[in-house]
């Protein structure tokens, strides 16, 4: 194998790794939001914060998932080889 082979493969492994940590962020932050629902408070401004915190967390959680959608893409890119031009 040519070291632009290695090259791609060591991106390619990287790539799933940080694949693999966007899906565990999207499904942390999601049970973090569902965890907040559970509070239960009569304070006006604290259901506020708790509210925008659900919010800010559903949205991270959905921006992850499109993010991981968007790597398993170029993952799943057929291979070429790759020569390089001097």
């Amino acid at each position: 194998m040519n070291k632009s082979n290695n090259k791609l493969l060591q991106i390619a492994d990287t790539l799933e790794h940080i694949n693999e940590h966007l899906v565990l962020l999207a499904i942390d932050t999601e049970h973090y939001a569902m965890a907040l629902q559970a509070v239960q408070t009569d304070d006006a401004i604290s259901k506020g914060v708790i509210q925008a915190v659900i919010a800010a967390l559903f949205r991270d959680s959905l921006f992850a998932t499109d993010a991981s959608e968007q790597m398993n893409s170029v993952l799943s890119m057929p291979e070429m080889e790759v020569t390089q031009h001097e």
